[in-house]
């Protein structure tokens, strides 16, 4: 994975901003080691503790951390109250989508997502230690609120995923570098137009939207200075 993360970096930006992508990375790393870092990794336990599993990044090892943002940016956890706020710019038919989350670390997005009436719900995890944590959660999950239970955890890379034929909502936020989200969206581009169908793309955490802006086959329906909401341009 992180020699493709290179080879794809190199390719997109050059050398050198490539280079100066990972030494920023392993820096990130050094600053996790700190005492006010360290602290901040046990500072959103709550939904943990309410549902009784285990997604936030208090629990990741410095390995695994190392791992993520090596290949793109270390594991956070996506906040409740801003995925409520996504969840509302959306249809509020839901049925018939699948709802599908790239870089689904834990899982806890895939468990929030299942309060709501999707037909099925997928993450798609590369590092191994993530999506078998996922995996677990999603046994031990537990919500009087779900609708949705059918969901999974799947270990591969997200370039390699294929997008499903239903209507779908992809969520995102921020697991992997520039290059990466830039195929991620020609693959969704070309599954679109193979088998048009709606397709809405949220974005936790702006640092690549000019990507989504640069896509004119989306449009923006929503946002905030925290995430974005586009929807492909209705050709059906």
């Amino acid at each position: 994975m992180l020699r493709r993360r290179v080879r794809d970096g190199v390719r997109h930006h050059g050398f050198a901003r490539t280079f100066w992508e990972m030494a920023a990375a392993v820096y990130r790393i050094v600053m996790e080691l700190t005492p006010a870092r360290k602290k901040t990794r046990y500072g959103d336990l709550d939904y943990d503790l309410e549902h009784s599993v285990d997604t936030t990044r208090a629990n990741v090892t410095l390995r695994t951390q190392l791992m993520a943002t090596l290949a793109g940016h270390p594991y956070f956890a996506t906040e409740p109250w801003l995925f409520e706020q996504i969840m509302q710019a959306l249809p509020a038919d839901l049925r018939e989508f699948t709802f599908v989350d790239l870089g689904s670390g834990k899982g806890r997005v895939l468990l929030m997502a299942s309060d709501c009436p999707f037909r099925r719900i997928v993450g798609i995890e590369f590092l191994p230690a993530l999506h078998h944590a996922a995996t677990e959660n999603i046994g031990k999950y537990s919500s009087e609120h779900q609708r949705c239970k059918h969901i999974e955890s799947v270990n591969m890379d997200v370039r390699d995923f294929p997008f499903p034929s239903r209507p779908l909502v992809v969520y995102m936020f921020n697991s992997f570098p520039e290059a990466v989200f830039a195929e991620v969206l020609e693959n969704l581009r070309r599954s679109v137009e193979q088998n048009p169908r709606p397709v809405y793309v949220a974005y936790r955490y702006l640092e690549f939207e000019h990507l989504l802006r640069r896509c004119e086959w989306l449009e923006k329906v929503a946002g905030t200075e925290h995430w974005a909401v586009y929807k492909n341009r209705q050709i059906w």
